[in-house]
């Protein structure tokens, strides 16, 4: 089968620094080193060119500000400039990411008016808001034009399966272990200390604050911890000044948005990875440390759940308390952070782009086929 031009479109994407911008370039370079003609289509941001190119993959940036008074929806223009390039530049599929992307679900209505195959690729998780029921709402009335949905874990596609009966498939998102490293030191000298690294936006969703809250008392026990909190967010600057309060502000360190080069760089120093989200729709910062042999401590009963086994390659806890008691087995039990780490990375061939790319690829030639034969 001849290999399609594809158009991958989302509003998150670099500059901006996330995991679902990490997996959508990264499968858009994959596809590319596979033969295929890839854009990817996002929004602009000031003194960054409208088309560029970046691994092999052409990055198109539709002009438009922000609607006054927000930041995520632009002005109607935008949208028109994104219906004319999937009108006038021959794409055969368009894979959307995320389902809160405005300009993706622009183009999802728009592929069904041109006729074009559409997959969706959703990466989150509804979670448990007041607003719950009206985003199941519009997922289902967004999920009526697509032709399949890509959910990133089980957890995501339980969750996508309650918006829609169109041909949901499980694909994992992935890790790349040659990405470019840069090694940024500690503000405080870490010898001596146990470094208890978070990947995570600062926000209530992803559950930060309990890294907080269990603070004080494993520094009761343990003082010799460094808790290194990575990313920004709308609670870093509270998160800063309670630890300030409480006295431990020498035993954290906030770093504010970094590239992922740091971020690896950040892991190779750590200890144990810590993530107390219970919404994780899969966890692409879990993959990171497993790569680089950081032993891990989540949340059950999320996207983590595809990943880890409790007890074997990591800690999966049921509740807040267990997770502060899997991380003090793993602070005084250094052979065991050892035993999960080596068993993690025997498992991350599974999380190889190739093979994702490969599963992707049968995705879009079932919903070409489905659309320009059965169609006829």
């Amino acid at each position: 089968m001849e290999k399609h031009k594809i158009a991958m479109i989302s509003d998150w994407y670099f500059p901006k620094v996330g995991g679902i911008e990490y997996s959508m370039h990264t499968l858009a370079k994959t596809l590319t080193m596979h033969g295929y003609e890839v854009s990817v289509i996002t929004r602009s941001y000031p003194d960054i060119p409208e088309y560029s190119r970046r691994d092999g993959v052409s990055v198109i940036r539709v002009k438009g500000r922000p609607l006054p008074g927000q930041s995520r929806f632009l002005m109607p223009s935008a949208y028109k400039e994104l219906f004319g390039l999937l009108k006038n530049e021959n794409y055969e599929i368009i894979n959307c990411h995320g389902l809160d992307s405005p300009i993706g679900m622009a183009a999802l209505i728009a592929s069904k008016k041109l006729g074009i195959p559409v997959v969706v690729t959703n990466h989150s998780l509804v979670g448990n808001t007041p607003y719950r029921s009206l985003f199941y709402l519009a997922g289902k009335l967004l999920l009526k034009n697509v032709d399949a949905v890509i959910a990133v874990s089980s957890a995501v596609e339980k969750d996508s399966k309650l918006m829609t009966k169109k041909p949901i498939y499980r694909i994992f998102n992935g890790v790349d272990s040659e990405d470019k490293i840069v090694k940024v030191p500690f503000p405080v000298d870490p010898e001596g200390k146990l470094v208890i690294v978070t990947v995570a936006r600062m926000t209530k969703k992803k559950g930060v604050q309990n890294i907080v809250d269990l603070s004080p008392s494993l520094l009761q026990k343990y003082n010799n911890l460094l808790f290194v909190m990575i990313g920004d967010g709308e609670l870093k600057e509270k998160l800063e000044k309670t630890v300030e309060e409480l006295g431990i502000s020498r035993n954290f360190y906030f770093t504010g948005e970094v590239s992922r080069e740091k971020v690896l760089g950040y892991l190779e120093q750590a200890d144990i990875f810590a993530l107390p989200s219970i919404n994780e729709a899969f966890g692409i910062s879990i993959l990171e440390a497993m790569s680089k042999e950081v032993p891990v401590v989540a949340m059950n009963n999320s996207g983590v759940s595809d990943i880890i086994t409790n007890g074997v390659n990591g800690y999966l806890a049921d509740s807040l308390t267990e997770f502060s008691s899997y991380l003090e087995n793993l602070i005084e039990k250094p052979t065991l952070r050892t035993s999960f780490s080596r068993e993690a990375l025997r498992g991350l061939s599974n999380y190889d782009w190739n093979r994702i790319c490969e599963q992707t690829i049968r995705v879009y030639k079932h919903v070409t086929y489905e659309k320009y034969h059965n169609n006829r």
